[in-house]
């Protein structure tokens, strides 16, 4: 017996001479890269759907899958369609959220539990979710148009060719404004407005919109906050000019808060403008009714 206890090392060392075998190195698994490194974008591995159609999902026994393929469709398009879906991200992923009231968003599941009840479901139901529903960006106090303007980071190229339905909320700031800042006993807590982006995020967004080639529907409501905020009444021209290559949209509507400078401008836009909006001077932001 030793005259004093083994230390962790010694343990090992006797351990490693009883038993080799379990003692040999592991050999690392190899790296496969996330990103493409020329175009950036995201190496999604097989997708769900070529996963699942690689696999038998005839389901004779099932009185769902038994029913017709139209009639099924139409389940699909009845459980989880006709929706506006309020969708934020976290950890790099895509959330969805519910306005629960006028100041609180909470996480909220259910429309998911469709396509997952089976591999069949899925490769028949998944199309119907992105396509049948309204997906909604940048509204409420945590809303971010983070995830549009990278969705191609976030959801694969199929899913994203599906969505035909957008809302996005836009706030723009000139000057120094109160919101999102130091001091939020300066706001108005009876708004409910999202964090402000840059001109770029803007510009950049209106690229993406482009080239969403089946979106049938766009409605943007803009926000406008600081003490500079009527200089976008002459900068509108500059500001909107990006939408004007969106002709393949079938319904394009602008909520804008500010008034009309040049009655002849937009005539033969392919949006339509609204401009009923509350300036409420005392905490310096312009509010789109929409």
């Amino acid at each position: 017996m030793p005259q004093k206890p083994l230390t962790p090392r010694e343990i090992e060392e006797m351990h490693a001479e009883l038993f080799p075998e379990k003692h040999q190195p592991v050999e690392p698994e190899p790296w496969n890269p996330l990103y493409d490194p020329e175009s950036g974008k995201p190496l999604f591995p097989v997708s769900l759907e070529d996963k699942f159609s690689a696999i038998l999902t005839h389901q004779p026994k099932s009185p769902l899958f038994r029913l017709p393929p139209e009639i099924r469709t139409q389940i699909w398009s009845y459980a989880m369609g006709s929706r506006k879906l309020y969708l934020t991200s976290k950890k790099e992923r895509l959330v969805q959220a519910e306005k629960m009231n006028e100041f609180k968003w909470w996480p909220k599941q259910g429309l998911l539990n469709v396509p997952m009840v089976c591999k069949a479901a899925y490769l028949e139901s998944i199309s119907c979710l992105y396509s049948s529903n309204t997906f909604c960006f940048g509204f409420g106090s945590q809303g971010t148009k983070a995830p549009l303007t990278s969705i191609d980071t976030l959801l694969p190229s199929q899913h994203i060719a599906a969505i035909k339905h957008l809302e996005v909320g836009w706030h723009f700031i000139r000057g120094y404004t109160q919101y999102y800042d130091s001091h939020p006993q300066a706001w108005d807590i009876s708004i409910v407005i999202c964090t402000p982006d840059d001109d770029q995020v803007w510009y950049g967004f209106c690229f993406k919109m482009a080239r969403l080639s089946n979106l049938k529907t766009l409605k943007i409501v803009v926000w406008t906050s600081g003490e500079r905020r009527a200089e976008f009444q002459s900068l509108e021209k500059e500001t909107l000019a990006p939408l004007q290559e969106m002709k393949h949209l079938e319904d394009f509507s602008v909520f804008l808060p500010w008034p009309q400078d040049d009655k002849t401008l937009w005539q033969d836009a392919p949006f339509s403008i609204s401009r009923r909006f509350e300036d409420r001077s005392r905490y310096g932001v312009s509010i789109p009714e929409y």
